[in-house]
């Protein structure tokens, strides 16, 4: 599909608590048909559960219940958490963003092409999105990103701000929050419709 096409699109995202008390953020990209199927899944990570500390160990669980729920449903989706228990090691716990099917992998500050003028750009330690623009807007975007990258929550939203001038139509962004004093942001835009949830 071409993603000029914004109508062929719609988006998804809710906040939630897992069972076990973690704050949880999502939101996708899904094709038009499949809006309410989506949202309706986004009750299956109340089950959710973190057996590990560790950054790269939660992200890797969260990569996989994306990926279990929406493989096959879902264009794009980014998550992120809060774990409560272990915030005061590990501030603001874990940060996922990509197409469910794919394999997971590190951040590697490479930028992806999607389809057509549809970009997604994930640096280490955060933030992550998709946006809908040319390939020069995209580059720009992703070096500013990099630039700014880190646990810093003015950097954060120095970078969601770029993001939504550069793709003013649509877009995903995922921040995980890890750093003191900042904020895990799950967002996302289809023309007129808005969603943004923070954990």
């Amino acid at each position: 599909t071409r993603c000029g096409a914004m109508h062929e699109y719609d988006i998804f995202g809710a906040a939630l608590r897992t069972r076990s008390g973690a704050r949880l953020a999502l939101a996708g990209l899904c094709l038009k048909d499949r809006a309410e199927e989506c949202s309706a899944l986004m009750d299956g990570l109340r089950a959710l559960d973190f057996p590990s500390s560790g950054p790269t160990e939660i992200d890797l669980a969260l990569a996989s219940a994306l990926s279990g729920l929406y493989a096959g449903r879902a264009v794009a989706v980014g998550a992120c958490v809060y774990i409560e228990g272990i915030s005061d090691s590990v501030y603001r716990t874990g940060g996922v963003l990509g197409r469910p099917e794919a394999e997971s992998e590190d951040a590697d500050s490479d930028l992806d092409r999607l389809d057509e003028d549809m970009w997604m750009f994930t640096a280490p330690g955060g933030p992550g999105w998709i946006a809908f623009a040319p390939q020069p807007a995209a580059e720009k975007l992703a070096q500013e990103t990099l630039a700014g990258s880190g646990a810093y929550a003015v950097r954060v939203n120095e970078t969601y701000r770029a993001l939504r001038r550069a793709s003013p139509a649509a877009y995903l962004f995922v921040s995980d929050g890890t750093g003191y004093d900042s904020l895990g942001i799950c967002a996302a835009k289809l023309g007129e419709m808005e969603l943004s949830f923070i954990v």
